[in-house]
C-alpha cells in the first residue's frame, strides 16, 4: 500500500505548483509534530543543546516544529523529483563555498589519487548534493536497502536516473575501498547516534555522543581524504538550492588505530557541526543525539508548546 501512495503522490506532485505543494507538505509534518509526543520530545532536546539551552526555552520549542515544517518541504521535493531531469536540477544549484569553488576543493582532495569521502548530515536537501557531485566526477551513494524491494528498486532508479551509483550499506566496506582505491567518490550521510559505548566518542555541540567509526576508519585504511558537504534551501525555500563543501579533511595515521578513528571522526564532525549551526532549522533528526537527558529536563521538553514563528532559525541560533 505504501509503495503505490508513494507513487501515486509523486504523481500528484507533479501536477500540484510548487507553493502549494510545500505549504500543503510542512503542515502536514507539523501535525505529526504535534501528535507524535516522543519525537517531538527528542527534536525540542536536540535543538537546544544545538542552542546552548535548555528545552524549556521557547526558542528551542520553536526551532524543532520548523524542522519538522522544513523536513516536510524536503519530503515534497524528494517525492517530486522523478518529474525533474538532473540538467533541471542542477540548472538550480548556486554554490556559496568560498573561493575557489566546490569542484576545485573536489579536485584537489582527489590530487593524491587515493579517492574521496563526501560526508554529510540529514541536512537541507542532501541528495542534490549527491547529484551536484556526481555532475563532475561519478559518485557511489551508501544507502540502507528497504523491506519492501518495490520501494528499494524504485528509490535507487530514481537515484541512478540522476547519475548516482548506488553502495548498499549492508555490503559496503569491501567495495567502498574498491571505489577509493580506485581514485573515486564516495558520499554518506553519517549522522547515526549510537548508545553509549558504542561507535566512537565525539563531543558535537559542547556535549559529548557517540556515533560510528566506520568512515574513519575506511579513510585511514585507504588514505582518502573527507570533505564535509551540504546543499541546502533558502529562508523562503526559493527554487534555489545552495551547495557547499569544505574544508578538505586530510586522514593522520600515528599508528593508535583507535585514537586515530576517535580524533578522524571528531575532525569530521566539528566541521559538520559548523555547517548545522548556521541553518540548525533543516536539520532533520528527529532522534535523541546525545546520551539521555536529566529527567527534569525530559519534563521540560514535553511541556506545551508556543505556536508563534516570528524568530527565524538563523537568529536563534548562536554566532559560530
Amino acid at each position: 500500500m505504501v509503495y503505490y501512495l508513494i507513487r501515486f503522490a509523486s504523481w500528484l506532485a507533479g501536477k500540484t505548483p510548487r507553493p502549494l505543494r510545500l505549504a500543503l507538505a510542512g503542515s502536514v509534518t507539523v501535525l505529526i509534530y504535534y501528535g507524535w509526543v516522543s519525537k517531538r520530545r527528542v527534536t525540542i532536546a536536540n535543538m537546544a543543546q544545538i542552542l546552548g539551552t535548555t528545552p524549556r526555552d521557547p526558542k528551542a520549542r520553536q526551532l524543532a516544529r520548523i524542522s519538522w515544517r522544513n523536513f516536510g518541504r524536503y519530503i515534497s521535493d524528494f517525492v517530486y523529483m522523478p518529474n525533474s531531469t538532473r540538467d533541471e536540477l542542477l540548472a538550480r544549484i548556486r554554490d556559496i563555498t568560498p573561493p575557489p569553488s566546490a569542484f576545485a576543493r573536489i579536485d584537489e582532495a582527489r590530487a593524491k589519487g587515493k579517492g574521496l569521502i563526501v560526508v554529510s548530515t540529514h541536512f537541507g536537501a542532501f541528495d542534490i548534493a549527491a547529484v551536484a557531485v556526481a555532475s563532475h566526477c561519478p559518485t557511489h551513494v551508501i544507502v540502507e536497502s528497504l523491506d519492501d524491494p518495490r520501494m528499494d528498486a524504485m528509490w535507487q532508479e530514481q537515484r541512478r536516473d540522476l547519475g548516482l551509483e548506488i553502495l548498499h550499506i549492508e555490503k559496503t566496506p569491501r567495495q567502498i575501498l574498491r571505489v577509493l582505491q580506485q581514485n573515486g567518490v564516495v558520499a554518506v550521510a553519517v549522522d547515526r547516534p549510537l548508545p553509549v559505548g558504542e561507535g566512537v566518542p565525539i563531543t558535537f555541540f559542547g556535549r559529548e555522543c557517540w556515533v560510528p567509526g566506520g568512515i574513519a576508519q575506511i579513510a585511514l585504511k585507504s588514505g582518502a581524504a573527507i570533505l564535509p558537504g551540504y546543499c541546502i534551501y533558502d529562508e523562503q525555500y526559493s527554487s534555489t538550492y545552495y551547495l557547499g563543501a569544505g574544508p578538505i579533511i586530510y586522514p593522520e595515521v600515528t599508528g593508535d588505530k583507535r585514537a586515530d578513528t576517535t580524533a578522524l571522526t571528531q575532525r569530521m564532525f566539528t566541521a559538520l557541526e559548523a555547517q548545522i549551526r548556521e541553518r540548525p532549522d533543516q536539520w532533520a533528526m528527529f532522534r535523541a543525539f546525545w546520551p539521555e537527558p536529566p529527567r527534569s529536563a525530559e519534563s521540560d521538553a514535553s511541556a506545551p508548546t508556543p505556536h508563534g514563528e516570528t524568530v527565524t532559525a538563523r537568529a536563534e541560533a548562536p554566532a559560530p
